[in-house]
């Protein structure tokens, strides 16, 4: 067996596979984390192993999840969490075992159609297991400068890519993070960072850089421009709604609402009524001043 190291968000993780060269091949956005294997080092988030029979519960899925022409199926038996995931004529599961330090899939890691569901593995895997690490992905956009950043909210279609590319168009020295799903992690000494990650939807955008975390700034459309602080519960709220939780998991709810609570003490969220405009920068970037 040969083994790949990668490190996200400072959560290192393992890959076991037959061939190093293919699977890394087959998820060219995780390049910038990959790092080289430390002998000894057991602080690993997971350990993720290709090519294994996965044995399917007999019980019944449940949650039963289906978005972007993707089903998912998700069971619980004993502590230990199967998932499947199919698409057309696809089906592929992975496994989390009981004490999360191992997961298994029946993907191969080296075929190259199997490639789109590893990269969905990878990232829902890591998305379920660091959340018990004060480690939340999060939808939404990043604008850094300066080793500040400012994370756009809301839902799909709302302009948070589209404010972000005017950000880099009128405010000399900043720079995108990622556009769709960066990571906040809650770290040692209490601080708010946010991470680049190997996932940024359809903006090629794959960072390993981070920055602590200014404001979160919830976007609606609108005919006029105009910043407000929200209170407490739309605070809440916003995140809330730009997290994934695995609604038959209640420990991972129990964990990200946590979080949320941590971080909200820390880091002030913002509604910007916009136009997708110069004078909607201007007010937004206050915040990073």
């Amino acid at each position: 067996m040969e083994y790949i190291h990668y490190k996200i968000a400072g959560h290192a993780l393992l890959i076991e596979t037959t061939d190093w060269a293919t699977t890394r091949s087959l998820i060219p956005s995780f390049a910038a984390f990959f790092v080289e294997i430390e002998e000894g080092n057991t602080d690993i988030l997971f350990k993720f192993i290709g090519n294994k029979k996965i044995l399917i519960p007999e019980t019944d899925p449940v949650d039963i999840v289906e978005i972007h022409g993707l089903s998912y199926k998700v069971f619980l038996e004993e502590g230990v969490m199967t998932v499947c995931m199919s698409m057309q004529d696809n089906e592929y599961y992975f496994q989390i075992s009981a004490d999360m330090s191992t997961v298994i899939t029946d993907i191969t890691l080296i075929k190259e159609s199997e490639s789109f569901f590893l990269l969905y593995f990878l990232r829902t895997v890591y998305g379920i297991i660091s959340a018990y690490h004060k480690t939340l992905k999060i939808h939404a956009s990043v604008i850094e400068q300066d080793g500040k950043a400012l994370i756009f909210l809301g839902k799909s279609g709302t302009g948070k890519s589209t404010h972000s590319k005017l950000w880099q168009e009128f405010v000399p020295g900043c720079s995108l993070l990622n556009d769709d799903e960066p990571i906040i992690r809650i770290m040692n000494d209490g601080t708010i960072k946010v991470f680049g990650a190997p996932w940024s939807g359809s903006t090629p955008c794959y960072r390993n850089a981070s920055a602590d975390v200014t404001a979160f700034v919830h976007l609606h459309q609108s005919a006029e421009n105009r910043l407000t602080k929200q209170n407490g519960v739309e605070s809440f709220t916003s995140l809330l709604q730009s997290t994934a939780i695995m609604r038959s998991d209640s420990n991972n709810r129990t964990m990200i609402i946590s979080m949320i609570n941590d971080i909200l003490e820390k880091v002030s969220v913002y509604r910007l009524d916009n136009r997708p405009d110069r004078e909607a920068v201007s007010l937004s970037e206050t915040l990073l001043r």
